[in-house]
């Protein structure tokens, strides 16, 4: 998967892989809904956010991800929109599978096995 312009080793259909990005996730909500009970100035609840995001990235592809997508800039902007683009590819990629796993469900219930076909094809016959 490319984030940005750095190749990183991740599939949303690896059930490993898709754990750290829920239990990340999940933790960004958490840390998200703290830091805005305290009272802070502007500048200072960016860094927060962007720190949040920052580890966020290194949660679930690895130390120094953020680094190397930020490159220490605290650009809000910035940090959501890459946020914003990994959750609408993990939206997309969970549709993808679960139309993938309706297809097979289908599939599997209505189309019965070969032997089940020539059993039925050949009934009676010798």
């Amino acid at each position: 998967m490319k984030l940005k312009d750095i190749e990183v080793d991740f599939s949303f259909t690896d059930a490993d892989d898709l754990e750290r990005f829920e239990n990340e996730a999940k933790k960004v909500k958490e840390k998200a809904e703290s830091y805005n009970k305290k009272e802070m100035n502007i500048s200072d609840a960016i860094r927060a956010e962007c720190k949040i995001i920052e580890e966020f990235f290194d949660g679930v592809f690895g130390e120094k991800t953020s680094e190397k997508l930020f490159k220490g800039k605290k650009d809000l902007k910035e940090h959501m929109d890459i946020f914003t683009d990994i959750v609408h590819e993990k939206v997309k990629q969970s549709e993808g599978f679960k139309n993938m796993y309706d297809n097979i469900e289908y599939r599997s219930k209505y189309m019965p096995n070969r032997e089940q076909r020539r059993y039925n094809k050949f009934k009676g016959k010798k």
